[in-house]
């Protein structure tokens, strides 16, 4: 994942931020699915790095 505007920054943390609410929702009903739960960790872990490269960007002004 390469991010590298304000725009698609917030574009992708409103993606994520739905995406966990979703899984959330699922886990109290016990609608627990390994294989989804891990594409999520994955996609959390891309979001982060992308975040920090983001970061560095805005530091770099």
């Amino acid at each position: 994942m390469r991010i590298d505007t304000p725009r698609e920054m917030a574009s992708a943390m409103l993606v994520l931020q739905q995406d966990l609410v979703d899984e959330a929702s699922r886990i109290p009903a016990g609608d627990v699915d390994t294989a989804r739960l891990g594409r999520l960790a994955a996609d959390t872990d891309r979001f982060a790095s992308a975040l920090r490269r983001f970061n560095w960007l805005a530091a770099q002004g």
